[in-house]
């Protein structure tokens, strides 16, 4: 049986080899494309929780007096309370949070004194500080044990000393008490992260005074905690606390976000009920940018899926493909088993022993190459889909045992079952049937939960439905397609294109795996192809509504001549200045509004690419928050060196180039407020090749934007590289199974084919011929599935609907044209001229002399 058993495998071993190689290659796919997206979106979700500060969490409070005292008497309470918080934090915060850090800080105080800028002062206890510095001259601010007046000893930075000119030992005023420098100190480390948020206390900053459009210098000097305890004294005087858990970005994955987020509201709540403290809440930019990091997720994982569920619907079909395949080489060998008196169970060890033989070993191994490849973090749905898809290609033997229950030869030779010739079961129609429901079924639930699909396994099993759906209806429709060909065909002079597609329909059933599988194949790169040019059209938008033109210039200060540098520059072809006030508010309302002064005429003929310019009419322009805050009436809006602009909103706008989303800003003409001097200006600046160091040394000292580099930073987001880089595998490995596809029913079927073109050969077929024969074979085949699957591809996205919502990653922009591409065009002619090479180099490679094949049948 040992002997038996080895030359059925020698005698078998290209579809045994066949099925073992794609089930290998299958299987490192499965664990290695997962890993490698889920770590994309790792990175991603470190880059959306971000590198600065603002991502840290802080719990706030404010208090004075002898209640502030006794809850926080020095900085042993301090730290304590900080544990304390930390013991409230929940896990998944706990898990990327550092150690607290503990402050307390004194409102900000206005020096007195002429100077050239307003300043402020702060008092600042930060237990942490002192670690953290050196004394350059001077000494620690002691301060005296229950002293309540005199001046308080301080320590500032040497270099908020040096700008603002203070010295050691002057005295500082702050109106209701002075200070005296006793301590110039240097950070030990100036890079060290713990100074990020803490800029006020090495140098000086820009800060607007208390309700004001008014700068003004600010910065903190260190006290020590008797001064701290001084500062309690006051009841009038009310301090913030802060404990803040600075955020350890790389500790962040994409799968504790939403976690995060629901942790984050009740930390909130845990914070807010704490009864042995002060009140305290939680501030932080944390949960606004994970939220926003949770809807491009949700949106990639919703896309992707699509993409991941039809590309592994094509492994499977491949690896059934060479399974049926497997399975016909064996069938003759079955019916003379079956014929002989053998049982089932004994049909069963040659059939699904072969099988098991090929795939699980090959499984095994791609398992353990994929996790060799490290490419991210194993992913629990790599094991279920091998273990699915090695019980698919079982199942596949274990179906042809079943064939052979009729028992005896008659199995193999009495009927014919290729695609003309069989006659449609009711078994096959109710199944063929169900399946079209089911896909109808799936389209019509994921369209009503739309966007909240998210990774629902609905998600990735539509686009294989679909596919299976529409591979029945093709299928349904081939052999009349055959048939009705053949006729015409038939009364040509040449023989090749008749006897081409009298062999294209000789095929058995079997045979139309391949059909299903390019179909799916073609479906993945056609949906991949148009999602991902819409994507990049969305983003191309987004680029010109973000920047304005092709480049735009940010000047805080901008005459004519600049002007007519910067029209002078290479390149540039136009040029449109605007003038942007900031903090001007009107009489009944002191919210800041940005006025933004700019000819929309000669705008909108600079750009007309920038999307969402409306025409102005009369009035002015607003954006939404501007309306709320403005109304509908006649309004004058005015601040310092600003004459009063009279402004009576006309329409809404959702933005404008240069001015932050969800913002209040007033578009009004260039000429109402051309006088305002000493305000920035933005210059819109359109060509071609502008020469941009021409263009930098034109505006010296002034911020210049350039989109190119604005559509390469929205394109290089992590997620967006996911995303892209996903879709690109997916067209890549749908063509490429395709492709093999095509070469597995090549190669298994290439013997017995070279027999028959031999004998035609004989009867004076040419080598030329041969080959057109080949590419008339494939043809219908691949024409048919590629074209269906192509088409079904390119309305995928317009099916699935709100599934494929690309605004997140377009800034806000609704992509509605899914049409590929040209690099997308141009591959799938490209696969379909790698298929019929294959059939030429197949057909080259299998050519037999027609004497030794006429001798070989005698």
């Amino acid at each position: 049986m040992r002997s038996a058993g080895m030359r059925l495998v020698r005698a078998q071993w290209t579809p045994i080899t066949a099925l073992a190689v794609l089930m290998l290659v299958s299987a490192l796919l499965a664990v290695a494309v997962p890993s490698r997206t889920t770590a994309g979106y790792d990175r991603a979700a470190a880059a959306a929780v971000g590198a600065d500060t603002g991502a840290d969490v802080h719990v706030k409070g404010e208090a004075g007096g002898a209640g502030a005292f006794a809850a926080v008497p020095g900085e042993a309470a301090l730290s304590s309370n900080a544990l304390a918080w930390r013991d409230r934090l929940p896990r998944s915060l706990a898990e990327v949070t550092g150690e607290p850090e503990s402050s307390v800080t004194s409102p900000g105080d206005r020096v007195e004194g002429d100077f050239r800028r307003p300043r402020i002062l702060y008092l600042g206890f930060e237990p942490g500080a002192w670690r953290r510095i050196r004394f350059v001259s001077g000494r620690y601010p002691f301060n005296k044990p229950g002293q309540t007046g005199g001046d308080m000893s301080v320590a500032v930075a040497k270099k908020y000393a040096d700008q603002l000119g203070y010295k050691l030992g002057d005295r500082i005023d702050l109106g209701g008490m002075s200070v005296r420098i006793v301590g110039l100190y240097e950070p030990a480390d100036a890079t060290d992260q713990f100074w990020r948020p803490r800029a006020r206390i090495l140098h000086p900053t820009i800060e607007y005074l208390p309700n004001s459009t008014i700068e003004a210098d600010a910065g903190t000097a260190l006290i020590d905690a008797f001064a701290y305890s001084r500062l309690t004294r006051d009841p009038r005087l009310k301090l913030t606390y802060d404990w803040r858990f600075p955020v350890r970005t790389g500790a962040v994955s994409a799968e504790q976000t939403r976690v995060m987020v629901r942790d984050l509201d009740a930390f909130r709540s845990a914070v807010e009920g704490r009864a042995d403290l002060f009140p305290c809440e939680v501030s932080t930019a944390l949960d606004n940018r994970l939220k926003e990091f949770i809807a491009r997720l949700h949106t990639a994982q919703s896309v992707v899926g699509l993409a991941f569920g039809g590309l592994v619907a094509v492994a499977a079909g491949l690896l059934l493909l060479a399974a049926g395949l497997l399975g016909e080489r064996l069938r003759p060998i079955l019916g003379v088993m079956r014929a002989r008196g053998a049982s089932l169970r004994q049909l069963a060890a040659p059939a699904c022993g072969l099988t098991a033989l090929a795939a699980v070993p090959a499984a095994l191994l791609g398992y353990a190459a994929g996790r060799l490849l490290d490419a991210g973090p194993p992913q629990p749905s790599s094991l279920v889909a091998i273990g699915l898809l090695v019980l698919a290609v079982l199942g596949v033997s274990a179906v042809m045992v079943l064939r052979e229950r009729g028992g005896g030869l008659g199995s193999v030779a009495e009927r014919r079952d290729d695609l003309v010739a069989a006659r449609l079961s009711r078994r096959r129609l109710v199944m063929d049937g169900l399946l079209v429901v089911l896909a109808v079924i799936g389209v019509v639930l994921l369209r009503e939960r739309g966007a909240s699909a998210g990774t629902d396994p609905l998600v990735a099993a539509v686009p294989a439905l679909l596919g299976a759906a529409l591979g029945v209806l093709v299928l349904r429709a081939y052999p009349y397609l055959l048939r009705a060909a053949g006729p015409l065909l038939r009364r040509r002079t040449g023989a090749v294109a008749f006897i081409g597609v009298a062999r294209a329909s000789r095929q058995k059933l079997v045979g139309a795996l391949p059909l299903a599988v390019l179909l799916l194949a073609a479906t993945i790169a056609g949906f991949t192809s148009t999602v991902d040019t819409a994507l990049r059209i969305g983003q191309e938008r987004a680029s010109w509504a973000e920047v304005g033109a092709e480049a735009r210039v940010e000047a805080a200060s901008l005459d004519e001549a600049g002007l007519r540098r910067i029209r002078a520059v290479r390149g540039v072809t136009g040029a449109v200045r605007v003038r942007v006030i900031t903090r001007a508010s009107s009489a009944t309302d002191p919210a800041p509004v940005t006025v933004v002064g700019v000819d929309l005429d000669a705008y909108r003929r600079l750009a007309p690419e920038v999307p969402g310019i409306p025409d102005t009419g009369t009035g002015a322009l607003v954006s939404p928050l501007a309306a709320r805050t403005l109304g509908s009436g006649t309004v004058t809006l005015s601040r310092a060196g600003m004459d009063p602009v009279t402004v009576k909103p006309s329409r809404q706008i959702e933005r404008f180039p240069g001015q932050e989303k969800n913002s209040a800003f007033v578009i009004v003409p260039y000429k109402t407020v051309a006088n305002a001097t000493g305000f920035p200006s933005h210059v819109f600046v359109t060509g071609d090749h502008i020469d941009v160091k021409a263009l930098r040394a034109a505006a010296p000292g002034d911020d210049i934007v350039l989109r190119h580099q604005v559509l390469r930073e929205m394109t290089g987001l992590p997620l967006v590289s996911v995303v892209h880089d996903t879709f690109l595998e997916g067209a890549l490995a749908g063509g490429v199974y395709g492709l093999l596809a095509v070469l597995l029913v090549l190669i298994v079927g290439a013997r017995a084919r070279g027999r028959m073109v031999a004998h035609l050969r004989a009867l004076g077929l040419s080598r030329r011929q041969s080959r057109g024969l080949a590419l008339v074979e494939l043809a219908p085949v691949l024409l048919c599935a590629v074209g269906a699957g192509w088409v079904l591809g390119l309305m995928l996205p317009e099916i699935t609907g709100p599934v494929v919502d690309l605004r997140p990653y377009t800034g806000g922009f609704a992509v509605t044209a899914h049409v590929p591409g040209i690099p997308a065009l141009l591959g799938l002619l490209g696969a379909l001229l790698l298929a019929a090479a294959a059939a030429i180099a197949v057909d080259r490679a299998f050519d037999t002399d027609p004497g030794n094949a006429l001798r070989t049948v005698e």
